[in-house]
C-alpha cells in the first residue's frame, strides 16, 4: 500500500535533499509505520531568565531545543530517524542523543529505536551504526540501495 505521506509537498525541517531522501524511504518502508511527526523538538533548551515574558520563553525554548528528523509510529515501537545524505560522527550522535531524550519530552512506545536515511556511509560510520544496533537506509543518487537484513524492504504494489 502506498503511504500517503508521498503526498506531502514538503516535510517541515528537512531541506529538499534530506526530503528527496525521505520520499525513497517512504517508497519502501511508508507503510510499515501508522504515523509520522516531523521536526520534533526535545530537550529543555535555554531560558532567558526571569525578565522574559512567556512569549520570549516561548521562541527561545523553540530556538534552543534539539529536534529530530522524524518520530515514526509502529506497533510498540518509536522510531527516532535522522535524513542526512552524507553523515559523519555528529549524526550518530545526534541519533543515539535523541533516542534517549525523545521520552522525557514525548509520549512513546515502548521500544524508542533510532535509524538514519542517507545518500552515503563511510565504512567507519557503518561500524559505528552496525555496532549501535542502529539500522541505516543508504539510498545512493546512482547505484545499489542499500536495506538493512533486519529490516527487508516492503514488496512493491
Amino acid at each position: 500500500m502506498r503511504s500517503p505521506e508521498l503526498d506531502f509537498a514538503s516535510y517541515p525541517g528537512l531541506n529538499t535533499e534530506a526530503s528527496a531522501l525521505w520520499r525513497q524511504f517512504l517508497t519502501y518502508y511508508g507503510d510499515q509505520f501508522y504515523s509520522y511527526s516531523y521536526n520534533v523538538r526535545v530537550g529543555r533548551g535555554l531560558d532567558p531568565g526571569p525578565s522574559a515574558t512567556p512569549e520570549m520563553r516561548a521562541q527561545w525554548r523553540a530556538v534552543t531545543t534539539k529536534r529530530v528528523d522524524v518520530v515514526a509510529e509502529k506497533l510498540g515501537q518509536t522510531w527516532v530517524i535522522e535524513v542526512e545524505p552524507r553523515p559523519g560522527l555528529r549524526t550518530f550522535g545526534q541519533v543515539v542523543g535523541y533516542v534517549s531524550l525523545l521520552p522525557k519530552y514525548y509520549p512513546t512506545q515502548p521500544s524508542v529505536m533510532g535509524a538514519l536515511v542517507c545518500e552515503y556511509i563511510g565504512f567507519d560510520m557503518a561500524g559505528l551504526f552496525i555496532q549501535a544496533g542502529i539500522p541505516y537506509f543508504v539510498f545512493p543518487p546512482h547505484g545499489q540501495i542499500k536495506f538493512p537484513a533486519l529490516f527487508p524492504p516492503s514488496p512493491q504494489t
